[in-house]
């Protein structure tokens, strides 16, 4: 647990960044139900941003704790972050991590740019009949939420907890592949409300939206690999 500050602390600030994009996606709900509903009353969006800042930082601070409080008995480390604040020996290059990761990340978000630019985008576009909400600067800025964000809630705290919980039933080294599973089918679910208000409900966002998650390669390289994909990822 003697991380728990220093992971908390990034994650929380880098959740700050998506503000713009929550303020410009929140304000543009608030005119559609305005529409809808004339005489319906709801809090102003600094509000709203502010209450969903507070539960992201929560969600963030119960995911760090439960993964550090876990994390010593299913066998999985934090192997770059231990080597950098306690110098603790890496069983890998330090080189050779950031190669991987990055060049994953670019590669990764290059294709699923260039499907989303190409097929997702233009029927979104068409069937909502508005411009994206996200520019090149915000979505630059985003990518640190889910580079960092997402990692923290979903592989140190999703994924962490069901290895945990899956090795006391005995799956042994299966456990890890259940973790990745869960982590990634849940990485899914929860961007669909998001993708929902965005776009719509509809089959292709149901459909896109799975296509997203990463495969765990540690908590470290998902981090870096991640946070390049979603410099390339945006509009």
């Amino acid at each position: 647990m003697e991380h728990f500050w220093l992971i908390w602390t990034v994650s929380v600030l880098c959740a700050f960044c998506i503000i713009p994009v929550q303020s410009r996606t929140i304000r543009r709900q608030v005119q559609l139900q305005a529409e809808v509903h004339p005489t319906g009353r709801v809090p102003p969006v600094p509000v709203l941003v502010a209450v969903m800042m507070l539960q992201t930082s929560v969600l963030l601070a119960l995911a760090t704790a439960a993964g550090l409080w876990l994390l010593p008995a299913t066998g999985l480390r934090l192997w770059v972050v231990e080597h950098s604040s306690q110098g603790v020996a890496l069983p890998f290059s330090l080189q050779a991590f950031w190669v991987v990761s990055v060049v994953s990340g670019v590669v990764a978000g290059i294709v699923v740019n260039f499907v989303d630019r190409c097929w997702f985008q233009p029927h979104m576009t068409a069937k909502r009949g508005q411009a994206a909400i996200s520019s090149r600067f915000l979505g630059l800025l985003s990518s640190f939420y889910g580079g960092v964000c997402e990692e923290v809630l979903m592989r140190l705290g999703v994924m962490t907890v069901v290895v945990f919980f899956a090795q006391k039933l005995g799956l042994g080294g299966s456990s890890y592949w259940l973790g990745i599973a869960v982590a990634a089918i849940v990485f899914a679910c929860a961007h669909l409300p998001g993708n929902y208000m965005t776009y719509g409900k509809g089959s292709i966002v149901t459909c896109w939206t799975p296509v997203i998650p990463l495969f765990y390669s540690g908590e470290g390289d998902s981090v870096v690999a991640h946070r390049k994909k979603a410099s390339v990822f945006i509009d």
